[in-house]
């Protein structure tokens, strides 16, 4: 992976939600979601229930996008917004899916009656793209 510029780097660490986008047959379904990043930025992980319709149009198409922004926190500086694409790919096994648990409770406590469920699934974005936009003018596309 290159080298991630500070800001992206720390727009990534700083927010805990973003709106996932998923689409099947070329219909996008976008839902608001809670997530945690491994220190290295391997995975962005989240989690939901085996019954949305994310998770299965995420069967269908492992391809995603997930879109930070910093609405709340520009106090009228330019709005900030990081689109981050990848794909899902799938938990290695329980031990893993429990610590991915354990990670996403520890930043969001209020999740753990969805972290509970006997259907819960783990979004896992392998990140292989990302769009940094400071304002309409400044744009940096970026491969992971």
């Amino acid at each position: 992976m290159p080298p991630i510029p500070d800001e992206i780097y720390a727009m990534i660490l700083e927010n805990s939600h973003g709106v996932l986008a998923t689409s099947f047959q070329d219909v996008p379904h976008a839902s608001l979601m809670a997530y945690t990043v491994q220190a290295n930025l391997e995975y962005i992980h989240m989690a939901t229930s085996a019954r949305t319709r994310k998770w299965a149009n995420l069967l269908a198409n492992p391809r995603m996008a997930l879109l930070l922004d910093d609405r709340g926190e520009s106090a009228g500086g330019p709005t900030k917004a990081l689109t981050i694409g990848g794909d899902q790919v799938n938990v290695a096994g329980q031990a893993e899916q429990d610590e991915i648990v354990g990670a996403l409770l520890a930043r969001h406590p209020h999740l753990e009656g969805l972290l509970s469920l006997e259907d819960i699934r783990i979004i896992r974005l392998k990140p292989r793209w990302c769009v940094f936009l400071q304002d309409p003018e400044h744009s940096v596309f970026m491969n992971f």
